[in-house]
């Protein structure tokens, strides 16, 4: 079982994992939370390095996924084909308890805080045309990678499943049935094309400068899903002035329209409540249990019985029989209207059911809600596709970052204009 590093734990493997480096001195960031374990490392030349190890050995993508996928961003923002850079791997390892380690060069900037989310200036913008940039990538871009794949209706699918399996353990208000399965069962919200995602949005994962977002990292959880996963993060963090801005310049850069994406993401941000639930169901955790239901109350008493969508009669109820079943009249979705107190459960430690449950429900635990328990089959040609909207975008400085590439397979790269009428 993986187990947390100290600063010099990591120091030593950086040294396994690039040979040569000398390490002299740790330097900031240096933490160690849930999810990974990190510290910043300057070499005898002065160069500073970040070290990452990632503290599931189960859940998440394996080094050869992960490293394939950062390659292949990285050559998309040589292209200026998405506006940030990710980190470059110059080498990774695995410790003998299986413990992985990535080690690349300082992407420079700071870590996004939370008081970022009340600037309405140039960080919201810079956002939305980061996300988009990323969003507007051809599915192709992770293909061979061995990510998982899912359609629209196989994201349905996954939040229908995650509500019936929390529906055996709790009873869930009949307010909060009513929305969810008016939600789920409108058929104009699961029309969308999937998209690449990086799904494990936090602060740390976030480099900014002069309000402007300079890198992403962190791309445990990436996979072709709903971008309205990325988006919920973003929901349950921002003030309203930061969405107004965040949601213009992302809907102008998508090269294709998603018109009930927001509407996604809203619901996408509600269902982290439940899948925190499931988690404790999962873990055995009466404490976390306590305190996904406690969450659950607070939201239904919030919100009433306004809905997400206007309520349609179906002759599929998603609500199982031993919920009550009340009908609520239907209203206009709130665009903005963000449950903050979730905001802490959009952030994944890569938690999953066991094979012999995936029948079921692939299970993601809500703090990142990364979808990486249940892999599609997936060409295994190694040539990707990036299919972007044309837009080109200039790079803040030449990066004289390497990537040690050898094990990576080969990737041919064809950009390709969005013909739009």
């Amino acid at each position: 079982m993986s187990r947390t590093k100290s600063p010099f734990e990591l120091a030593a493997l950086a040294t396994v994992a690039v040979p040569g480096l000398k390490v002299v001195a740790i330097r900031p960031p240096s933490y160690s939370d849930d999810v990974v374990s990190v510290t910043g490392i300057v070499d005898t030349r002065g160069d500073k390095w970040l070290v990452t190890c990632p503290h599931d050995t189960i859940g998440g993508l394996d080094l050869h996924s992960q490293s394939t996928v950062l390659h292949r961003l990285g050559q998309a923002y040589d292209y200026r084909k998405i506006s940030f850079d990710v980190p470059r791997p110059a080498g990774s390892t695995v410790t003998p308890e299986g413990d992985r380690v990535l080690v690349h060069k300082d992407l420079g900037g700071r870590f996004l805080e939370e008081s970022d989310f009340d600037d309405e200036h140039l960080l919201p913008a810079s956002l939305g045309r980061a996300l988009a940039s990323l969003h507007n990538l051809s599915a192709l871009a992770y293909t061979g990678a061995g990510l998982p794949v899912y359609d629209a209706q196989e994201c349905r699918r996954r939040h229908v499943a995650i509500l019936d399996e929390a529906a055996q353990s709790t009873l869930l208000p009949s307010n909060l049935w009513s929305r969810w399965e008016a939600a789920l069962e409108d058929v104009s919200l699961w029309r969308f094309s999937t998209v690449p995602l990086h799904a494990d949005l936090q602060l740390r994962s976030i480099s900014v400068d002069r309000g402007s977002v300079i890198a992403l990292s962190g791309f445990h959880g990436a996979h072709v899903g709903d971008p309205a996963t990325d988006i919920a993060w973003v929901l349950a963090q921002a003030s309203d002035g930061f969405l107004d801005r965040f949601r213009e310049a992302y809907a102008m850069e998508r090269s294709t329209p998603d018109l009930h994406l927001f509407t996604r993401a809203q619901l996408v941000s509600e269902l982290a409540l439940v899948r925190w639930f499931v988690h404790g169901v999962h873990a055995e955790d009466r404490d976390i249990q306590r305190d996904a239901e406690k969450m659950i109350r607070e939201l239904a008493d919030d919100l009433g019985d306004e809905q997400l969508v206007n309520r349609r009669p179906s002759p599929t109820a998603l609500v199982p029989s031993s919920a009550t079943d009340e009908s609520a009249q239907a209203q206009e979705p709130q665009a903005h209207q963000v449950i903050h107190s979730s905001a802490h459960l959009l952030q994944d430690v890569d938690t999953y059911l066991p094979d012999d449950s995936a029948d079921t429900a692939p299970f993601v635990d809500p703090r990142l809600l990364s979808d990486t328990d249940k892999i599609s089959p997936i060409s295994a040609d190694n040539e990707a596709l990036f299919v972007t909207s044309g837009k080109s975008y200039s790079s803040a400085s030449d990066s004289d970052d390497v990537v040690d590439s050898d094990d990576l397979p080969t990737v041919r790269l064809e950009f390709l204009s969005d013909n739009r009428s």
